[in-house]
C-alpha cells in the first residue's frame, strides 16, 4: 500500500487519478471551501465581468464565483510541479482578444505567487508551474485563484474596462 502524498487532499476524491498512484487532478470546486482557497476566494466578487462574449465583442457578461471555481482545475504527480487550467467561459476573464495586448497577465500573476519558481503559459487554456516546495493541491489552488484575479484586472485596465470591483 503506498503512502498517502503530500500534495493531495485528505477526504477529497480527486476528479481523476489516485492519490499515491501517479498524477492527480482536482476542479477548483472541489477544493474551494477548504481554507486556504476560501481566503483568497473571499477577495472576489460575487459575479465577476467577462471582458469579451464567445464572439469577442465588447460585451461584458457576469460570471459567478461558483462558475468559475467550477471551470479551474490543478493537477500534479509529486506537488512541485503543477498542470493548471480553466474552460473558455474563465478565459474571457484573464485574456480577452481584443486588440493587441501583449503581455500575459496571468502567466506572470502566476509567476509572482510564494513559492511559485517558474510558470509557463503553454496552450491558450493550459499552464504549468513549478514551486519551491511541494504545496497540496488546495494551496495552489489559492495561488491560481490569486493569478487569475491579478490578471483579470491587469486586462481590464489594459483594455480600459472600468470594473464594479
Amino acid at each position: 500500500m503506498s503512502a498517502f502524498p503530500p500534495f493531495a487532499v485528505p477526504g477529497v476524491e480527486p476528479e481523476s487519478g489516485t492519490p499515491g498512484q501517479g498524477s492527480v487532478a482536482y476542479r477548483g470546486d472541489q477544493l474551494a471551501d477548504l481554507p486556504t482557497a476560501a481566503a483568497v476566494l473571499d477577495r472576489f466578487p460575487a459575479e465577476l465581468i467577462g471582458l469579451a462574449g464567445p464572439d469577442e465583442t465588447r460585451d461584458e457578461h457576469p460570471i459567478a464565483r461558483a462558475d468559475l471555481v467550477a471551470q479551474i482545475y490543478v493537477s500534479t504527480g509529486d506537488g512541485l510541479r503543477w498542470g493548471l487550467g480553466f474552460d473558455d467561459e474563465v478565459g474571457h476573464l484573464v485574456q480577452p482578444n481584443l486588440g493587441s495586448i501583449v503581455e500575459d497577465y496571468l502567466e506572470n500573476a502566476l509567476a509572482a505567487q510564494p513559492d511559485v519558481e517558474s510558470a509557463y503559459h503553454y496552450d491558450r487554456e493550459s499552464f504549468q508551474a513549478e514551486t519551491t516546495r511541494v504545496l497540496r493541491a488546495d494551496e495552489m489552488l489559492a495561488r491560481w485563484l490569486d493569478a487569475i484575479l491579478i490578471a483579470h484586472r491587469g486586462y481590464a485596465q489594459q483594455l480600459g474596462r472600468a470594473l464594479p470591483y
